[in-house]
């Protein structure tokens, strides 16, 4: 062996403190489309482990996670496999085995099976849901610590205090806070079913709660005058607030634009952004956005259009979007406006305006087909939901029926 490759598994052995040579498994590695990083290609991240059954070491199925189809650039793609690759050595390391599920099972009491299910589930998480995901998690072991319920085997723990602590999270918060606990609770007890680890997915037995949006509320038209004004005194939030408002984008999405993305010398022109529900969306900028853009002194292709300093390119996409949602709240405190008032009112306000204005010309099927396309909505259905929320169609005046 060279002095290269002996230098590189020992730097590799020593990363993780293992002695590669009685492992029962190979580390993770990670195939990246061949040598000249392929895009077109499925990327992976790879192990092998140990068959009890015949004693040799037998290659495992590919890990994807998604990485392909949510990923689209050599970085980020490499990222994403990289804390995947870390993720499993570590599961590997604390005894994980592919042929073992009896084992792991007699291994961890609720707790520890709510961390591992975490673990798993984080590696298929955006960077931007990973927070959330492991807020709710610490929010539901304190809970078991409290109570200690933490020590019960995973197989035995009763369906009655997972009711318990969604009646808590309902009586002390909304009905929209009860069905995110109960969306991010449910992935990790789905998680522990799969790998029998538990019996029963609890959570899928326990409704709904209604909900009704408590931020992000529209803007009146003397609010939005008032909000302009005082945002004009600030060229670079201006331009956030107007890449929400004219190109109805949500705020997370203007965050992650670069140079690069701004095909403004393009005929149309139109950018190009990651979004909720789509690895990358083509959008139209429309001519009022255009005109923003004539002053915007552009940098390198690979910048970001909106740092928060020197340095923001270094920093993550939720960092970027707090600094800008805390800029604007200095200005709607001023103007006296409540927490429901949001960067993303912006959004809901411009597409409640689209649509009242096309419906004055077109048909309603006309209208949602045309809307559909601006707003990003991938079904009629969804975005039928979304108007409703937001009460972007009132009825026509219904006096003549109560004369």
């Amino acid at each position: 062996m060279s002095n290269l490759l002996q230098t590189l598994k020992a730097e590799y052995s020593n990363e993780y403190n293992i002695d590669m040579s009685v492992l029962p498994y190979k580390l993770p590695k990670i195939y990246h489309g061949g040598k000249d990083y392929d895009l077109s290609q499925r990327w992976y991240v790879y192990y092998s482990y140990v068959n009890p059954a015949t004693g040799k070491m037998q290659r495992q199925n590919p890990i994807y996670m998604n990485v392909n189809r949510d990923y689209n650039t050599v970085a980020d793609r490499l990222k994403r496999l990289k804390a995947i690759a870390k993720n499993l050595t570590e599961l590997l390391k604390n005894g994980y085995s592919p042929y073992s599920d009896i084992e792991i099972k007699e291994k961890y009491n609720i707790k520890e099976a709510i961390e591992w299910a975490y673990e798993l589930k984080a590696a298929t998480l955006s960077d931007t849901s990973i927070p959330d995901y492991r807020s709710k998690k610490n929010q539901f072991i304190k809970y078991l610590e409290k109570h200690g319920l933490h020590v019960y085997p995973s197989d035995e723990f009763p369906k009655k205090y997972v009711q318990n602590y969604m009646n808590e999270i309902i009586l002390k918060n909304s009905g929209k806070t009860h069905n995110n606990h109960k969306v991010v609770l449910s992935s990790y007890f789905e998680i522990l079913k799969k790998n029998d680890l538990i019996s029963e997915n609890f959570l899928k037995e326990i409704d709904n709660q209604s909900s009704k949006p408590e931020k992000n509320k529209s803007y009146s038209r003397t609010q939005l005058d008032d909000l302009f004004e005082e945002v004009s005194k600030d060229s670079r939030l201006l331009l956030f607030i107007e890449f929400i408002s004219y190109n109805i984008l949500r705020p997370i999405e203007v965050v992650r634009l670069k140079f690069e993305d701004l095909k403004v010398n393009e005929n149309p022109a139109y950018l190009q952004v990651k979004t909720k529900n789509k690895p990358l969306k083509t959008k139209l900028i429309p001519s009022i956005m255009l005109s923003s853009l004539q002053n915007l002194k552009f940098g390198n292709p690979g910048d970001f259009v909106f740092k928060t300093n020197d340095k923001g390119i270094e920093t993550n996409e939720m960092n970027r979007r707090d600094y800008f949602s805390g800029e604007f709240k200095k200005i709607k405190d001023k103007l006296g406006l409540g927490e429901e008032y949001t960067l993303y009112s912006f959004r809901h306000t411009f597409i409640t305006k689209l649509f009242r204005e096309l419906r004055k010309e077109k048909t309603e099927l006309e209208t949602y087909d045309h809307l559909m396309k601006i707003t990003g909505h991938s079904t009629l259905k969804a975005l039928k939901a979304y108007l409703r929320d937001i009460d972007a169609e009132l009825a026509e005046d219904y006096s003549e029926f109560l004369e």
